[in-house]
């Protein structure tokens, strides 16, 4: 309450143990209604600094995973070109750092087929195995040829459903914990009467002491 934004007990709760029981949770529910500023927060109260988390908005171009974890440069040999949105450092980072927690929230998932951008998340989510990257047997500009899908990463993804954004499938919704968000006549008037402005700074690593406890 103190950063200006007000969750029920319930929807925290929720959250928190939906992250701890599958690393993937949809948020769902009105646009306007927190989502993403829930994933926001929980991550910047319990990250040690802002390179711990990244959210991307989701393009409805995205056919491909490109835009998630970029590709080899096919004109110049052994040099990877990485998406400018940081997500591959992050998720190499959180290969590095298994005992810290690792956020990547997806702004507006379903703009796009999810199946289409997302498909190597979510074959490594069941299989245990790892993403290729590259052919090389050494790193290409700090990139290794594959990756694994650390225990400490936990992606995000919030959800909006209208004639502009498509549907998941059975496999996508296996892999997940969706949260739907309500707003009752009570939360609007609290939210029009409390005057408050918006401040996530205020949380800045002041959970950071609980991250290890967390990942565990």
């Amino acid at each position: 309450s103190s950063s200006g934004l007000f969750f029920n007990d319930k929807t925290g709760l929720r959250f928190a143990a939906s992250l701890i029981t599958k690393p993937f949770v949809i948020l769902t529910g009105l646009s306007g209604s927190g989502k993403t500023k829930l994933a926001q927060a929980f991550a910047m109260w319990i990250c040690e600094n802002a390179s711990q988390y990244c959210i991307v908005p989701v393009g409805a171009d995205w056919t491909n995973r490109e835009p998630l974890l970029g590709f080899p440069n096919a004109l110049k040999e052994k040099e990877y070109v990485k998406p400018d949105n940081k997500v591959l450092d992050l998720i190499i980072d959180a290969n590095k750092n298994t005992d810290q927690p690792y956020f990547l929230i997806l702004d507006e998932m379903n703009l796009s087929h999810v199946e289409r951008y997302f498909a190597d998340f979510l074959s490594v989510m069941e299989s245990k195995s790892k993403i290729s990257l590259h052919p090389g047997k050494e790193d290409w500009n700090d990139v290794p040829s594959e990756i694994s899908f650390p225990k400490n990463l936990f992606i995000i993804g919030t959800v909006n459903i209208d004639e502009t954004t498509y549907m998941f499938s059975p496999k996508v919704l296996d892999r997940a914990n969706v949260i739907e968000f309500r707003v009752t006549t009570k939360e609007m008037d609290n939210y029009l009467q409390s005057n408050s402005n918006i401040n996530l700074a205020s949380l800045n690593g002041l959970g950071a002491i609980m991250a290890r406890s967390f990942v565990e």
